[in-house]
């Protein structure tokens, strides 16, 4: 509402009346005047107006009673709510104060986990460097197992070549041994039909003369059959050693083969168990 001369008068009384005594709104040259500035201003905030304050029948004075009743609830209310609204800032305070603090340690939390991240994420990358690493490692080692068995088949293969050629070695010295053996059975019993032909003979030719030319004979006769049995003994027995020796060499062949084998095997089923772990 704009202000009119007459308010312009009351403010200026009034501040002049405070400036005399304490409190002084009004004193008894500008009753009028305040009087009509407190009907605007009751006006003005819904209180009620037309108050005549200088009437003395009992319906003014009891308007005037109420006005001042309804100021005074207003003041009680106006009392309470700063009460209430006092009380409700200091929670709102410690409120905030506490979650002051709360984001304070939530942003520290955070800033640690944020470095437990970092430094999960530096350990998992040297982690995974490291698994790629050893993944490579051990695919190359396959593949070099692979290289080995696929090597140790050909050898197995050329073993096996080489062993059958040797059983069928082993059975031709057999049957050339069994050979030997029969035709030392033979020349033994020749040698013998001969030593009983030459008894024979000497028994029929008893007036022979020239003793010393019959021993002769006889000597060269045995000579020549322990040189032949000489032969036909060592003969046996190289034949024999050959015989151990091809057994002892497929005996080793056959396990060697087998060991390199089994180890192959042991070998790429780690590996294959270690790829897929």
């Amino acid at each position: 509402m704009p202000a009119t001369d007459t308010d312009f008068d009351l403010r200026s009384s009034s501040q002049s009346a405070f400036g005399i005594g304490e409190c002084a709104f009004a004193d008894a040259g500008n009753l009028e005047h305040c009087a009509k500035y407190l009907n605007q201003t009751l006006v003005t905030f819904g209180f009620p107006a037309s108050l005549d304050l200088f009437a003395g029948d009992p319906v003014s004075i009891a308007r005037t009673c109420n006005c001042i009743y309804s100021l005074l609830q207003q003041r009680q209310r106006d009392v309470d709510f700063r009460e209430s609204a006092n009380e409700q800032r200091q929670r709102l305070l410690s409120d905030i104060s506490r979650l002051e603090a709360k984001v304070e340690r939530l942003e520290s939390q955070l800033q640690a986990k944020d470095r437990e991240i970092a430094t999960m994420t530096r350990t998992e990358a040297k982690a995974t460097a490291a698994f790629k690493a050893q993944i490579e490692k051990l695919q190359q080692e396959r593949d070099e197992f692979q290289r080995m068995v696929i090597g140790n088949q050909q050898v197995r293969t050329q073993q096996i070549h080489e062993m059958k050629k040797k059983e069928k070695e082993y059975i031709k010295l057999q049957e050339r041994l069994n050979q030997v053996l029969m035709e030392k059975k033979k020349e033994s019993r020749s040698g013998m039909e001969i030593m009983n032909l030459l008894q024979k003979e000497g028994r029929q030719r008893g007036t022979w003369n020239g003793k010393k030319t019959d021993n002769d004979f006889y000597k060269k006769i045995v000579d020549a059959y322990e040189a032949k049995n000489q032969e036909l003994m060592a003969e046996n027995t190289d034949l024999r050693a050959l015989l151990r020796s091809m057994q002892v060499c497929i005996n080793y062949s056959t396990v060697f083969v087998y060991l390199c084998s089994e180890c192959i095997f042991i070998c790429l089923v780690l590996l294959c168990s270690t790829i897929e772990y």
